[in-house]
């Protein structure tokens, strides 16, 4: 009877110490439905006793399924003899998709034990949507004209429109009189290269802040703008009027470009993704979008002297 009992406590106090060396992990996501190009914040949750070694994979290569965005800071907390850890990582997906997050081993080594054992990470399902369009609530009815009232604004709208072009009389008056004295003057137009003009836009745009002050659309509107319009006056084709596809097939076309389209791809993609996928954007990505303009419009410039035109206006 007294080895009995000694046999079970001994069990009971075997199964103590395997408890308190327990390494347990659980991972979950800030939710399960999603827009494409949303955040995705994965948090795994560890719980293990000190003195434990534990060896989490890289999550890039475990984790395929999502675009890996960046890793925030670890917190860590120890209670008695368990430490308790909080990984946070953040992902997006840019299509739609039903997507089952992955297990995977995270290998750990208890104290004094040379045999690493392991534990698997959970799977977790999420759901990737796109934006629902109301076609039928985009539709409505063609307003009626309005219909304006001849009042005091309207008949000093008259009167400024009279005085403009009496001045506009005046000025004509005087061009020909001296026109007919032989003193018209000649007209220099300074014309700059296509690469100057983007330079000069860029600098300028970095100057106004624009996506530091939230306005991320608006930044990334007038940054592709610019080098679509260099794109436009430098290799004549209608870059403003194309979808980035056909820019970059157009690119593709072009000796001149061929190691451009790349960059160009990547930096026209990320601006759709702004514009029509309501994807917010890291800083990073934003100061990038910046350096691969500059870079596209440096590669695929030619030094010009700038061009002063002179034009003759000769007298009849």
């Amino acid at each position: 009877m007294i080895s009995k009992l000694k046999y079970i406590l001994l069990l009971f106090f075997i199964a103590i110490s395997l408890n308190a060396q327990s390494v347990t992990v659980f991972a979950n996501t800030d939710t399960t439905d999603y827009i494409v190009g949303d955040y995705i914040y994965y948090t795994l949750e560890l719980n293990y006793p000190k003195n434990t070694r534990i060896e989490i994979p890289q999550i890039q290569d475990s984790i395929t399924v999502l675009d890996f965005i960046k890793e925030e800071p670890v917190v860590s907390e120890e209670s008695g003899n368990t430490v308790h850890i909080l990984r946070k990582y953040i992902f997006s997906k840019y299509d739609s998709a039903d997507v089952t997050i992955p297990g995977f081993r995270i290998n750990y080594f208890l104290d004094g034990n040379s045999e690493p054992q392991f534990v698997n990470v959970n799977p977790v399902k999420i759901i990737v949507r796109t934006i629902e369009i109301n076609a039928q609530g985009d539709i409505q009815d063609v307003k009626a004209p309005l219909k304006i009232q001849l009042d005091w604004l309207m008949i000093l709208l008259i009167i400024l429109i009279v005085v403009v072009v009496i001045v506009g009389v005046y000025f004509l008056y005087r061009y020909y009189r001296k026109k007919k004295l032989g003193i018209v003057p000649q007209k220099k137009i300074i014309k700059l290269p296509p690469y100057r003009i983007a330079l000069d836009s860029l600098s300028e745009l970095e100057t106004k802040k624009l996506w530091q002050q939230g306005m991320i659309k608006e930044y990334h509107s007038e940054i592709t703008g610019i080098i679509r319009k260099y794109f436009e006056d430098k290799f004549n084709f209608r870059a403003l009027e194309m979808t980035s596809s056909e820019v970059l097939l157009s690119l593709k076309n072009i000796n001149d470009t061929r190691e451009i389209v790349e960059i160009t791809d990547e930096f026209l993609n990320n601006a759709d993704l702004v514009k029509f996928a309501k994807f917010k954007p890291i800083p990073t990505i934003n100061e990038d979008m910046m350096k691969q303009a500059y870079e596209i419009v440096n590669k695929t410039k030619v030094e010009e002297e700038v061009k002063v035109e002179t034009l003759e206006v000769k007298n009849v």
